[in-house]
């Protein structure tokens, strides 16, 4: 589908377009282990050809010993390699990772490139996969031969160059089907990775098909599916009709919610808080290191917007420095604070978090994150026997099997808007940070308004569950 529909693949989301993004930032900055080296980038794909040649011309030039993103193509297999460097009469080939620890998929990764780098009769001293050292302490500027680590994966491809050659065949005789393969949906549109292209294979999938509910693993509704139960009546025919799975196509049939109230109002808050809060959390943990003192992926606080009755006084505490705060943030009892136009400053947060979460009984907050742990882990509570309790919308919604047709598979604080109000001002939370991290002071302004309006939607939630 990639090969030859390109334009059928489902639009990315921006957690995806900014875990890309940041990929191709940490692997620029690897170059620098090795400086000097010629980009080999082609601007177009129309260009790889072109790149290829220049790319193999490149090795038998002396004064070229440092290639970045070299092109290399072998039965009609075309690789980019991130890094590759002369070393004596052989090459050290380098492919970098943004994570902080390998996986079977990034050497798998290597060993399709070393199949490619092979064929292309390039001799290799080794081959060694490049990421973060979660050791690193940022001193001053970034030290890239100590921010990164380096392991050799030769013996692993080396290994694999004929699993990996056979694999090469099957997969170029289905390119050169005249259409797409054959292929029913199953577990593999999930699993290991969501596909891009559901939009296109489940067209023709009811949305209100049972095969969108929870509460079953997916291996077990496909087989239901391709054994002859194919639509949600059928399915319920062999369903106990208390089970969950019942409960939520019942609730695709009616574009409706299904909770279990009795385990929902057995996790309410007992005896009832004579004072509650909402707070929001907006937390960055940048893979390159920013501040002095801190370590790859170490999180850091940028924002938190904080709403409750004792929040009255909000107008005339500081105003951030990143803008004016809006006139009527202190009407609605919220306080916002930030650090998008400095990071150093994030640490602030935890002082202010220690003395305004105290005036309250209850926290109500939504987020796939354990708050406590958060909190615990930035010492804003020193231990979990503190004056309030931290009441997660997202935990207790999960507990009490909360699903809706707009939840499918994910529970979002989007999601649960559209479910429960059926409005949908919100965006993934995921365009918040990149607000608050765009550099611009219009962006800054929109991720403070759209803390504000989560709030309101987690405040609604509590609202219209619990009183």
């Amino acid at each position: 589908m990639q090969k030859k529909h390109p334009y059928l693949r489902d639009k990315l989301s921006i957690e995806q377009r900014a875990r890309f993004q940041r990929g191709t930032d940490v692997g620029v900055l690897a170059h620098e282990v090795f400086p000097g080296g010629i980009d080999m980038s082609p601007n177009s794909p129309s260009q790889f050809p072109k790149k290829v040649q220049e790319t193999m011309e490149n090795l038998s030039n002396p004064e070229v010993n440092v290639m970045y993103e070299a092109v290399f193509q072998h039965n009609d297999t075309l690789i980019m390699l991130d890094i590759l460097v002369r070393d004596g009469d052989r090459w050290l080939a380098v492919e970098v990772k943004s994570s902080l620890r390998l996986s079977d998929t990034y050497y798998n990764d290597a060993a399709l490139q070393y199949y490619v780098l092979h064929g292309c009769g390039v001799p290799l001293s080794d081959f060694r996969l490049m990421y973060l050292n979660g050791d690193y302490v940022k001193d001053g500027p970034i030290d890239v031969k100590q921010l990164f680590k380096m392991e050799s994966a030769m013996d692993y491809v080396v290994e694999r160059e004929d699993f990996v050659a056979q694999n090469v065949e099957r997969l170029k005789a289905v390119v050169a089907l005249p259409h797409s393969p054959v292929v029913n949906i199953g577990t593999q549109c999930h699993n290991p990775y969501p596909c891009d292209f559901q939009g296109h294979c489940w067209k023709l999938i009811p949305k209100n098909s049972f095969l969108f509910t929870t509460a079953m693993d997916d291996e077990a509704l496909f087989q239901s599916y391709f054994n002859g139960v194919n639509t949600n009546a059928k399915m319920l025919q062999v369903l106990d009709p208390d089970s969950e799975e019942a409960h939520q196509i019942e609730a695709l049939e009616t574009n409706s919610f299904y909770i279990d109230y009795k385990t929902l109002y057995s996790l309410a808050p007992q005896p009832k808080p004579k004072s509650v809060a909402f707070l929001n959390l907006l937390l960055d943990r940048p893979a390159v290191p920013e501040l002095d003192g801190t370590r790859p992926y170490e999180e850091m606080i940028l924002a938190f917007a904080l709403q409750g009755e004792h929040e009255q006084d909000a107008a005339i505490d500081p105003m951030p420095p990143t803008g004016p705060r809006r006139d009527d943030m202190a009407a609605e009892n919220c306080f916002v604070w930030d650090c998008f136009d400095d990071h150093n400053r994030w640490k602030e947060a935890i002082g202010l978090l220690i003395e305004r979460l105290s005036r309250y009984e209850l926290i109500v907050c939504f987020t796939p994150q354990n708050l406590t742990t958060t909190l615990l882990r930035h010492e804003i509570i020193q231990n979990q026997n503190v004056g309030y309790k931290i009441f997660n919308l997202y935990e207790v919604l999960q507990e009490a099997n909360f699903y809706h047709p707009a939840i499918k598979r994910g529970l979002t604080l989007q999601r649960l808007e559209t479910a429960l109000f059926d409005e949908a001002k919100l965006f993934e939370h995921s365009r918040i940070l990149l607000e608050a991290t765009s550099n611009d002071l219009i962006g800054y302004q929109q991720a403070r308004e759209d803390l504000i309006t989560e709030n309101k939607v987690v405040a609604n939630t509590y609202q219209h569950l619990f009183k």
